[in-house]
C-alpha cells in the first residue's frame, strides 16, 4: 500500500459517518505494512504506566507486544519519545546508549523504533503511535514520521470523543451508584379508583429520586441501564416498596399495590426473592418497556413461579404501540392498563372512543381487568365510565402522595 492510499483511507474515515476502533485497527495495519515494520500499536498514558490499546502484527513475529499489556512509563520508548528524551526514529536500538539498557528492549526483541506522541484537542497527551522491527532499519525517514504524525492526528481525534465519552459514562455510572448507595429512592402512591366499589382499590408505587437537582425518574432508569445498573435500581426501588408495606402492616394497615418491574428484572430471576416478604394480595407486577421481550417462551417460565404464588400480572401502555399488545397476547395479564394518550380528551374523540371499547371487549373476551390512566378532567372520566371501564387512575382523583400522608389517611379512614 503507498502512503497516498494510506492517506486516502485517512481521509475517508474522517469523513464518514462514524470513527470507530475498527476505523484505526485497518488504519494501523496500513501503516505497518507500508513503512514495513514487524509490529504497529497505539498506547495510552496513565498517570504511572504506558498501557497498550491497539495492535497490528505481522504473523511472522513470534510474541509481538500484547494488547492491554502495561509498562512503567520510564520503561517505554512510546513515552520517552513523547517526552523529547529519544528521537522519534531508532534506526538501531542495541546502538543507542539509551535503548540497548531497557528492559523492554529485549523482552520484544525490538531492533529498529519510530513513534510519535497522540495528542488531544484540548493539548493533552493522549499516548503514542509506535511501530518497531525486530531487526535495526536503516530505511526510516522524516517522511516515515511525518506519516504517522497525520495519522496520530485522526487517532487522537477519535480517541478525544472516545475518551469524553467513556468520562461521561463514568460520571453517569457514579452518580447512579451514589443514588442506590445513599438511599436516595423513595417511593410515592398513586390510587387506582374502582367505580363498582366506589372507592381507591389500590396503588401504583412511583419511584422518586431525591436528588438535587431533581430529575425525573425516566431519566434516572435510563441512565442507569446505560451502565449496567439497572436491575440494581429496580431491586433498590423493589426493596423501598416492601419495607413501606411492612411499615403499614406494622401500623394494622393493608395497603395494596402495583410495582413497575422491567422484562429485564423478570429475566433475572430476582424477582422471586425480592418479594418473598410480601403476600402476593399485596402486590401486582406492572409490567413496563424498558426492554422489549426477545423469547416469551422464556419469558413465561420466569413469570410462573410468581403467578403460581397469587401475584397479578399487569400489561402498562396498552394502546401506545403494537409492542404492548403483543405483550397481551402472549402473556395473558390479568389486567391491562390503557395508556393515558387515550384518555386524553377522549370525550371529544371518537376514535379514542372506539378503540378504547375494542380494547375492553378484547380484555373482557379473558376476563381481564382495565385500568384507564392519565384522567384529569370529569368529562375524560365520565366518557370512559360511559364505555365501560371500572378502574381509573389520575390526577382528577389523586396526584402520587408520600408513604405517610397514605398512611395517615388510611388510619383516620379505620
Amino acid at each position: 500500500m503507498s502512503q497516498q492510499n494510506i492517506m486516502t483511507l485517512l481521509e475517508q474515515a474522517e469523513a464518514g459517518s462514524s470513527s470507530s476502533i475498527v476505523d484505526l485497527a485497518m488504519l494501523l495495519e496500513a501503516v505497518r505494512c507500508f513503512l514495513n515494520m514487524d509490529v504497529a500499536f497505539t498506547s495510552r498514558f496513565t498517570d504511572s504506566q504506558r498501557r497498550v490499546e491497539l495492535v497490528q502484527a505481522s504473523s511472522a513475529v513470534a510474541t509481538p507486544i500484547p494488547a492491554g499489556s502495561a509498562e512503567q512509563l520510564d520503561n517505554s520508548y512510546c513515552f520517552k519519545i513523547a517526552c523529547g528524551q529519544l528521537d522519534n526514529i531508532v534506526p538501531d536500538t542495541m546502538a543507542h546508549p539509551v535503548t540497548r539498557g531497557m528492559r523492554v528492549t529485549r523482552q520484544l526483541s525490538i531492533g529498529a523504533y519510530i513513534g510519535v506522541p497522540i495528542t488531544l484537542q484540548n493539548g493533552d497527551t493522549y499516548g503514542a503511535l509506535c511501530c518497531y522491527d525486530n531487526k535495526p532499519n536503516a530505511a526510516l525517514s522524516r517522511r516515515d514520521v511525518d506519516l504517522l504524525h497525520s495519522i496520530a492526528s485522526y487517532v487522537g481525534q477519535v480517541m478525544g470523543r472516545t475518551l469524553a465519552q467513556q468520562q461521561k459514562q463514568d460520571l453517569t455510572r457514579e452518580q447512579v451508584r451514589y443514588v442506590i448507595d445513599q438511599h436516595k429512592i423513595e417511593v410515592v402512591f398513586q390510587p387506582i379508583y374502582g367505580k363498582h366499589s366506589a372507592r381507591y382499590e389500590y396503588y401504583e408505587v412511583l419511584a422518586r429520586f431525591n436528588t438535587d437537582p431533581y430529575r425525573p425518574p425516566n431519566e434516572w432508569l435510563h441512565d442507569a441501564d446505560t451502565v449496567g445498573l439497572g436491575l440494581e435500581v429496580e431491586s433498590a426501588i423493589i426493596h423501598r416498596v416492601v419495607a413501606r408495606l411492612n411499615s403499614a402492616k406494622a401500623r394494622g394497615l393493608e395497603v395494596r399495590t402495583s410495582i413497575n418491574v422491567s422484562p429485564q428484572m423478570v429475566e433475572s430471576g430476582l424477582l422471586p426473592e425480592l418479594l418473598k416478604a410480601v403476600d402476593s394480595r399485596q402486590v401486582k407486577i406492572e409490567l413496563t418497556e424498558h426492554v422489549r421481550v426477545k423469547d416469551y417462551q422464556r419469558f413465561r417460565t420466569f413469570l410462573r413461579p410468581l403467578s403460581d404464588r397469587g401475584f397479578k400480572i399487569c400489561i402498562d401502555d396498552v394502546g401506545a404501540g403494537f409492542a404492548s399488545l403483543k405483550h397481551i397476547l402472549e402473556i395473558e395479564p390479568d389486567v391491562i392498563k390503557l395508556d393515558l394518550s387515550l384518555a386524553s380528551n377522549i370525550h371529544l374523540d371518537k376514535k379514542r372512543q372506539a378503540l378504547v371499547t375494542g380494547l375492553l371487549a378484547f380484555a373482557h373476551s379473558f376476563n381481564c381487568e382495565v385500568v384507564a390512566e392519565g384522567i384529569e378532567t370529569q368529562e375524560e372520566y365520565q366518557a370512559l365510565e360511559a364505555l365501560g371501564v371500572a378502574y381509573f387512575q389520575g390526577w382528577y382523583f389523586s396526584r402520587p402522595v408520600p408513604f405517610e400522608q397514605l398512611a395517615e389517611s388510611l388510619e383516620q379512614a379505620c
